[in-house]
């Protein structure tokens, strides 16, 4: 028997893009792929269960009560990182090592201002400490990167988001930023610069991404 392409049509449109589970609102996304995979998105606890195309609503009903427990202990996690991640970002951290609550009213310039005062205090401990000199700095609101480094001009730019983070953070991004003056990439010898110098630089690095 050939199935023509206008009855695979109907088969797939009958097939819910989204679910109720068990109480739960999934997200159905069927792709070119072998396996079932459940993702619990951030910051609400949303699920997306990724299926490929041919499979029946009842095997992604089946599949999504069998880890119903593990889905509901993703998003309680997830939702309670936000919150922290929310409350963190609260609190701007002054050069004292004291912090204040941002209550809307300081402006991003005010801010900027704030963190650099924090950066004039600490970049030179590590400048001392591993030999290398920084050529300027420059806060700037970044997605993707807490910092980064130009290797020929020795310029470094900090994440305004750090005036959220205490002092082991800040530390940490600008160590790191120096060292790229000397090691481009992050490969082997980069990493035990970093453990030379900041033994607990992951730990560090872990409260960045919470």
């Amino acid at each position: 028997m050939r199935i023509t392409g206008a009855a695979l049509s109907g088969f797939f449109r009958k097939m819910r893009p989204n679910m109720l589970i068990n109480g739960i609102d999934i997200e159905v996304r069927r792709k070119r792929i072998k396996n079932l995979h459940i993702y619990v998105k951030p910051p609400e606890g949303a699920v997306l269960v990724t299926v490929p195309f041919r499979t029946s609503d009842a095997a992604v009903r089946r599949f999504v009560s069998e880890r119903e427990a593990w889905i509901e202990k993703s998003r309680q996690k997830v939702k309670r990182e936000a919150f922290e991640r929310e409350q963190r970002r609260q609190s701007i951290y002054l050069p004292d090592g004291t912090s204040i609550m941002d209550d809307g009213s300081l402006k991003t310039e005010d801010i900027s201002e704030i963190l650099k005062e924090r950066i004039v205090k600490r970049l030179p401990l590590w400048e001392e400490q591993t030999g290398l000199k920084a050529k300027s700095i420059q806060i700037r609101s970044m997605k993707t990167r807490w910092g980064s480094c130009t290797v020929k001009t020795g310029a470094i730019r900090i994440n305004l988001l750090l005036a959220y983070y205490p002092e082991e953070c800040l530390d940490y991004i600008l160590l790191h930023e120096l060292l790229h003056i000397r090691i481009a990439d992050h490969g082997p010898r980069f990493k035990a610069e970093l453990d030379r110098y900041m033994p607990d630089w992951k730990e560090r690095r872990k409260m960045l991404r919470s």
